[in-house]
């Protein structure tokens, strides 16, 4: 019997919610059919989706907002079409899949079927993938092909940075490789863990599928609570107001620290070698592609925020970026320098909750 105090949505408005995605799932990466025929009645057919509340359609349930009136709940907007796994699984998790995070999926993906729509070749190649990174050296273009708590499969495209042999390498000398090199980060997930153990193996339809377990994430921290710094100013330099040194404290802190972090080269310290990012390598690399490069530098912003490293003056184990719980939107609009700095268009999501969204300068070193 249906439950009474839900605000579900009308099988009129199911339908329409699965027809503008193509009756695929809305889960990056999976992208999996969920409608086909019944192989018992040919006058039927079996539809293995849902339409999954971004706002929960009860009090208590995930993401409830109570401000919401019961139509909006209903509405076509408050819900997101999803395979029965996935659909399952954003609820069951729902701390991890925030409901930004869930209109953002469900904006992308009748993106998705629009473009397929117009040019319906573009569905063979790189659609429903999304970049993964398993450590610093290997990054692909990945299907989801499942997800269950700790353990992560995903049907590997193509490589973009490494290639299959490299790939291989990485997962054969898995154990005995540094622990700063056992992580891997997920573009369409904004999520990036330490590895436990990773399998690389071939299915009955030749497609190399690669199975990670995966550590538990890291939680974030408070970001009104990282220090005070002296403040750099955008050439660089310390910033000097009124004859003094100035300074940042609490969230403008955190901002500067993304900054810097993302400034150093990666290696450039002896004595820290894991600190820093690939920002400049990426750069001078990728950046006649901003789309691709714009990518790259969210899967960096991702493993900096996430992923723990030791730091020599204290033997610490956290990440360079700990106060931020997930970004939500990275993009480099221009190559163009000022001041040997790329100006990252990000919004993401601090440790306390709260939302920003602003740009962050990121000093490059060009190839002469």
């Amino acid at each position: 019997m249906q439950n009474q105090n839900r605000d579900n949505f009308t099988p009129n408005t199911k339908r329409i919610m699965a027809e503008r995605v193509g009756w695929r799932c809305s889960f990056p990466g999976c992208n999996i059919s969920t409608v086909g025929p019944d192989s018992d009645d040919p006058t039927k057919r079996i539809n293995n989706g849902i339409a999954a509340h971004i706002y929960a359609a009860a009090p208590n349930g995930p993401r409830f907002n109570p401000e919401m009136t019961r139509d909006e709940r209903r509405h076509i907007t408050n819900g997101i079409w999803m395979c029965r796994n996935h659909g399952s699984l954003i609820d069951v998790d729902y701390t991890e899949y925030s409901a930004a995070t869930l209109i953002k999926w469900k904006e992308q993906a009748e993106r998705n079927a629009a473009e397929i729509l117009k040019e319906p070749a573009l569905e063979g190649n790189l659609k429903g993938s999304s970049l993964i990174q398993i450590g610093s050296k290997n990054i692909l273009y990945a299907r989801w092909k499942s997800i269950h708590q700790k353990k992560w499969d995903f049907e590997i495209v193509k490589s973009e940075i490494g290639n299959s042999c490299t790939i291989s390498e990485y997962v054969l000398s898995f154990s005995s490789l540094p622990e700063s090199e056992q992580y891997v980060v997920s573009e369409s997930q904004g999520d990036a863990r330490k590895i436990k153990d990773i399998e690389l193996t071939i299915n009955s339809e030749n497609k190399n599928i690669l199975t990670i377990s995966v550590e538990d994430k890291i939680t974030p921290t408070d970001p009104r609570k990282s220090g005070t710094d002296m403040a750099i100013g955008p050439d660089g330099d310390i910033f000097v107001e009124n004859g003094s040194f100035a300074h940042v404290s609490g969230i403008e802190n955190a901002k500067q620290m993304i900054s810097i972090c993302m400034s150093t080269l990666k290696g450039e310290i002896e004595s820290e070698k894991d600190l820093g990012s690939l920002a400049t390598e990426y750069y001078n690399r990728n950046s006649d592609d901003l789309i691709l490069f714009s990518r790259l530098i969210k899967l960096e912003l991702i493993r900096l925020s996430l992923i723990p490293i030791e730091r020599n003056f204290n033997k610490e184990l956290r990440p360079s970026l700990p106060f931020i719980k997930r970004f939500l939107e990275v993009s480099i609009v221009s190559k163009e320098l000022i001041h040997s700095r790329i100006q990252a268009s990000v919004k993401l999501e601090w440790g306390h909750g709260e939302q920003w969204e602003g740009l962050i300068p990121i000093f490059v070193l060009t190839k002469t």
